[in-house]
């Protein structure tokens, strides 16, 4: 009985969703638009943010242009900035945090908008750094660094399918 009345619950609280569809996170479409093809421009295609952008939007289901032409909007990456700076130290002044960031700036061109679309995405993680633990620490910051390239990239996504 009660597990009738748990999954009774849950149908109705899925059924008060509404209007809108019911999305689970990252499984929301990108607009048609996008979905005719994305070309795009102003990153090297060995950098390991190409790959990790590339990756993303294949994955939501666009399909990649390699002619500005042939494709329905144009990506325009303007630049991609990595940082990592100090963000703590202990009493014997040695380092034991950084932050790291990835901003991408981008621009959108499609036939729907009347002029290209300016928009940035900020992604950010700390790192806190223990001296017992010094031989994980670069590898560490490899992890971080591909998370937050991924990071990055969806919340690129995320602009792409807001874009009417």
């Amino acid at each position: 009985m009660k597990t009738f009345i748990l999954a009774l619950s849950l149908l109705l609280l899925l059924s008060a969703c509404g209007g809108e569809p019911f999305h689970l996170r990252g499984s929301k479409p990108l607009p048609e638009l996008m979905l005719q093809g994305i070309y795009l421009q102003g990153l090297d295609p060995q950098n390991d943010f190409a790959l990790a952008l590339r990756d993303g939007l294949e994955n939501a289901g666009a399909i990649l242009k390699e002619n500005p032409q042939d494709a329905a909007t144009t990506l325009t990456i303007k630049n991609v900035r990595e940082n990592r700076s100090v963000s703590g130290y202990s009493s014997t002044r040695q380092v034991r945090e950084f932050n790291h960031s990835v901003t991408v700036d981008f621009t959108v061109k499609t036939p729907a908008l009347t002029e290209s679309v300016e928009r940035s995405v900020n992604a950010t993680r700390s790192q806190v750094y223990d001296g017992k633990y010094v031989l994980g620490t670069a590898e560490e910051e490899t992890i971080i660094k591909e998370e937050l390239r991924r990071e990055a990239v969806r919340l690129i996504l995320l602009r792409l399918q807001a874009l009417k």
